[in-house]
């Protein structure tokens, strides 16, 4: 019987990363890419995300030019909500620095962009999240431009997809900025 595709991309996925060197290095390269793409520069409003251990980071320093919304996890959703800065964050869901609860929410809000991250993305926008679906369930009512935010051994050939996977616009890489190919899915 055959494993699951998802599953054991994730796993391939987590031994790559648990074997990246230079992450720091690759997440600067990486920032500098995104400072410099003219739809970072006309943005006003991102959703960004503060990174877990095996994935880039894009705030630091601060965009203080930025009005940016991170998420929260809250019971089995995720919400965004505003920060200022990241002295207004706080170790939420999974030790991931989240806005605190006097923050004020972003409910329905339209973004010029959010940025996504995920365990694997391809160049046609399909991406491969953990696994519990909470990006998922948010991005299929979300507007904006979709950016997933990876290193450029994330990118691989093709992400099992189904029909509720959102795809990205683009992937932002240590390399550059990619324009996703979408193709439709049935």
């Amino acid at each position: 019987m055959a494993g699951d595709p998802k599953a054991d991309l994730r796993r391939q996925m987590r031994d790559l990363a648990s074997r990246r060197a230079e992450a720091e290095g690759l997440s600067l390269r990486l920032r500098t890419h995104l400072l410099r793409w003219e739809v970072w520069k006309t943005a006003r409003t991102v959703c960004a995300f503060w990174p877990l251990a095996d994935e880039p980071g894009v705030l630091a320093p601060w965009p203080a030019d930025h009005e940016l919304a991170l998420p929260r996890v809250q019971g089995g959703g995720m919400a965004m909500f505003f920060a200022r800065s990241r002295e207004e964050l706080v170790p939420g869901a999974f030790g991931v620095m989240e806005p605190r609860d006097s923050a004020i929410a972003a409910d329905g809000s339209p973004f010029d962009l959010i940025l996504v991250p995920g365990m694997a993305f391809d160049r046609s926008g399909g991406r491969l999240g953990r696994g519990k679906g909470y990006y998922d369930r948010y991005l299929a009512a979300a507007s904006g431009f979709k950016a997933g935010v990876c290193f450029d051994d994330q990118v691989v050939g093709e992400i099992p997809r189904e029909a509720h996977d959102v795809p990205m616009d683009a992937l932002v890489t240590p390399s550059g900025i990619i324009l996703c190919a979408q193709k439709n899915i049935g």
